[in-house]
Formats: C-alpha cells, structure tokens, sequence
C-alpha cells in the first residue's frame, strides 16, 4: 500500500496509542496531540477515525500477505510451513501488540461495513493460505484426507486466535511463540495422516 510520509506517521502514532489504552484510545484529537499538529491538520490526510482505521488494516493485511508468501513459496515439507505460518503470525503479534488489538477487535467493526469487511479477507486469506498447504500435504499422504482442508484451516486458526486472546487478557505475560509451539505440536498429531505413521518422512519431527 502507498502512503505519504504523513500518513505513515499517523499510523504509526495510531498503533502507538492502540497500544498504550486500546482501540479506544484511538480518537482524532489523540492523534493530532500525539504528532503534534491541529485536528484540522489531520483531516487533510484521513476523513474520520474509520478511514485511519481502514489504512491501519491495509497495512496490517499488506505485512500478512508478505509473511504467508515467504513461507509458501519455500521448498519444505507441509508441516514445516504450517510450523512457520503459525510462528510467524505469533511473531507478528508478539512484536507489536497492537496489531493483535486491532484484529481481534472485530466486534468495534460490526457496525462498519468497509471495516468488517477488511477484517473479514484478512481472515479469508489467512484461512486460505493454511488450506492450500494443508491440501499440499493431504496430496503428499502427510496430512489426513478425511477431513476437509478449509476445516482444518479453521481449527488451525481458532486455536491461534484463542492462544493470542488469552495472551491479551493475560497482560501479555507469557511467551506466545514458546505456546504456539505446543499448539503446532498438538495439532499436528491430530492431523498427520494415521494411516502413513511408519513410513511418513514428515513425523520424523
């Protein structure tokens, strides 16, 4: 996404106030108090709280779709890309809080129909990449067939989501990669392909 040195600053200042007191804290006279400059000043670059939001989605969505193309695009077994997917979407999280405040805050968007929407195919995407993989190794005899990929997807993702919502609640106290770990390890029994236990070159992990 393209944006003028000033409105990069103005996201950047919004993340930093998400962070500070949460998706209420972010407010057009917040913003304007924190890089400096009149309300005025701001509008000449977004219209409301929304379009400031709107932004802050792109360029969430834009980092995401950069971290699942580098992982799909390497030359390793399945499991292995659904280990850094769901790593690196942790790391993403854990760098920044903010960007976890701003996802799992869907509920503030349901009344915003190009909000809810944005939100809604990041989490297409998301969803989608995991089910392309997961049929990549459903080929390969990796990963169990008698379950449809997308819904494999979708338990992949919940676990993720309610792995960051308790990190959030917790006040972030414990280590969200060291947990996602245990995560891939679980759910990795749970979809492996039963049937190629012993010959399997993917369970050697």
């Amino acid at each position: 996404m393209d944006l003028s040195k000033r409105q990069s600053e103005i996201i950047n200042a919004a993340i930093k106030l998400i962070g500070e007191g949460g998706i209420q804290a972010l407010t057009i006279k917040n913003l304007s108090i924190e890089i400096g400059v009149v309300e005025s000043a701001l509008y000449r670059h977004f219209k409301s709280k929304t379009d400031v939001l709107s932004a802050l989605l792109d360029y969430i969505e834009s980092i995401m779709d950069s971290n699942f193309n580098g992982v799909k695009d390497l030359k390793i077994d399945p499991f292995e890309k659904i280990e850094k997917l769901i790593d690196s979407q942790l790391k993403f999280f854990a760098d920044t809080p903010s960007y976890a405040v701003v996802i799992l805050s869907d509920g503030l968007y349901k009344n915003d129909k190009i909000l809810y929407d944005k939100l809604f195919d990041i989490m297409k995407v998301s969803r989608s990449t995991f089910a392309t993989i997961i049929e990549e190794g459903q080929k390969e005899g990796a990963i169990r067939n008698d379950v449809a990929s997308d819904q494999i997807a979708f338990i992949i993702l919940g676990s993720i989501r309610l792995n960051v919502n308790q990190w959030g609640l917790s006040g972030f106290s414990f280590d969200l990669q060291k947990k996602g770990k245990v995560i891939f390890h679980t759910l990795k029994t749970l979809i492996k392909n039963p049937s190629n236990n012993s010959q399997n070159l993917y369970n050697k992990k």
